[in-house]
């Protein structure tokens, strides 16, 4: 490389280029800034549901439990109208 003595010229170019890379790391630290994350309605009706299930309690087992021993002991009944109602009601 030749340098012909005009060191202003060269160096005008350097802070040229040192402006511009100043221009845009200032321009992706506003980007940056602006960033943000928004949530659907159904994920935040999700969520909430999940933070509700995650706080009741465990009468669930306890109803499960008290069926196992009905089943075990022979007086664990069904009532086949309502179970075909159901059924019923859920299809259509």
């Amino acid at each position: 490389m030749i340098i012909n003595g005009n060191i202003q010229a060269v160096t005008g170019a350097y802070n040229v280029s040192t402006a511009s890379g100043t221009k845009r790391a200032s321009a992706m630290r506003e980007a940056h800034a602006s960033d943000a994350v928004v949530f659907s309605s159904e994920a935040q009706s999700f969520s909430s549901m999940l933070q509700k299930l995650k706080s009741m309690d465990d009468s669930r087992e306890q109803k499960v439990a008290a069926l196992r021993q009905q089943v075990a002991d022979g007086s664990y009944q069904v009532d086949a109208q309502k179970l075909a109602g159901s059924l019923l009601d859920t299809r259509y």
